[in-house]
Formats: structure tokens, C-alpha cells, sequence
């Protein structure tokens, strides 16, 4: 198996690409209604208060292997421990079969500067280590791209529009999406994951979990 350079994995769940990032299209109204536009937001971390607008977060796991990912969208302002999203996206879901601790988590030094207890999950999970992402591909930004196609896809909906809304069906959502097969993959990401033997380690007890990070 080979990742830092050809970023070559070999079954499911034996790689993980962690991306949390300000979405560049998105961005929440008075309302709480999530808005797009077209111009990307020109903004960091340091510099997006100056915008004046509720900006929002994307926080993404893809599995390597199948390009399976599962993904949330957050208030900047309510942003939720990484703890907290890392347990959604691995434990047993009820309407998404993606699931599974992986053998290595590959993410950015900004991630652990912001969270630096992921590394004590790596110290008290045996199986389970880190990886430095080299770039903004290797932090599994391709799904970003489709993870934004999707919230564009489901948002215009009244129904999902609201960010309150909109995320207790991010589970839904993911699961349709990473479904959907094109002119040039004729099997899903999901398909690819379940059909390939997917490994993984199982926490489905969220006390257990979060006393990992300690």
C-alpha cells in the first residue's frame, strides 16, 4: 500500500481523507436558509469575519479505495467538535452502510492545530495511525467538489433549505449521491466500498469513542 506519493490504498477503510473547510459558495441568510453564489469566496480562517456574511464549514471524510465519502455542513459560528463528526462518519448509521474506523487518517497540519486530541485517538486506538496530507487532493477535495454539487442539488428545496434541516438528512443525502454512477463508472462509490470487503475498526458507543481522544 502507497499513499504519500502515488497515493495507492488497497481495500476500504485502510485510508481516510479528513477535509474541514469554509465553503466558498455557501453561506447561511438571517433566516438560517443556506444561500449559494456563484463567485468563490476569497477567505481563510483569519480573514472571513471581514466578509460580514454567516459563512459555513464543510467537514468531509472520503475513503480512498472507493471515493465513498461522508460529509456535514456547519454554522462557522456552531461548528461541532472533530470528535463529534468523526463519530457520525464511522459509526453504524441507520440509512448509510459507510462505516468503519480506518488504518490510517490522512489531514492537514491545520486540522491538528485546531484539534490537536486526534492524536491522542491515535495513540489509544491500536490499527489506527496519522498521515500528513501533502496537498489539497491528498485532503480528499474531489469529493469536496461533489459533496458542493450536492448541497446545491438538495438546498433549493424548501424543505432542506434551513441549515437545521438540511443536516438531519446529510446521511440521506450522502447516501444518494454517492450512489449515482456516470458514462465513465458504472459502479458507485458506495458499491465499490461495500463490494471490495470493507475492514475497519467499529466504536458505536459515543462515550467510548469520545474518551479515546483524552
Amino acid at each position: 500500500m502507497y499513499f504519500h506519493h502515488s497515493y495507492k490504498s488497497d481495500f476500504p477503510n485502510q485510508v481516510h481523507q479528513l477535509n474541514v473547510s469554509i465553503a466558498k459558495n455557501h453561506y447561511l441568510l438571517k433566516d438560517d436558509t443556506i444561500k449559494h453564489q456563484n463567485k468563490k469566496f476569497d477567505i481563510n480562517w483569519k480573514n472571513y469575519p471581514k466578509t460580514g456574511k454567516r459563512h459555513l464549514v464543510n467537514y468531509l471524510i472520503r475513503d480512498h479505495f472507493s471515493g465513498c465519502y461522508y460529509a456535514e455542513l456547519h454554522p462557522i459560528d456552531k461548528m461541532p467538535d472533530l470528535k463529534s463528526f468523526l463519530f457520525n462518519a464511522w459509526k453504524t448509521k441507520e440509512f448509510y452502510e459507510f462505516k468503519g474506523v480506518p488504518k490510517y487518517l490522512i489531514l492537514g497540519n491545520d486540522v491538528i492545530e485546531k484539534y490537536p486530541d486526534i492524536k491522542n485517538f491515535a495513540k489509544n486506538i491500536n490499527g489506527f495511525d496519522l498521515q500528513i496530507a501533502e496537498n489539497g487532493f491528498s485532503t480528499g477535495i474531489r469529493s469536496v467538489r461533489d459533496w458542493i454539487r450536492c448541497i446545491d442539488y438538495y438546498s433549493w428545496n424548501p424543505h432542506f433549505s434551513s441549515i437545521s434541516n438540511f443536516g438531519k438528512y446529510s446521511e440521506k443525502f450522502c447516501r444518494e449521491f454517492n450512489l449515482r454512477t456516470n458514462s465513465k463508472k458504472t459502479e458507485s462509490n458506495l458499491e465499490k466500498w461495500a463490494n471490495n470487503k470493507p475492514r475497519g475498526i467499529l466504536i458505536d458507543d459515543k462515550e467510548i469513542f469520545y474518551e479515546k481522544f483524552k
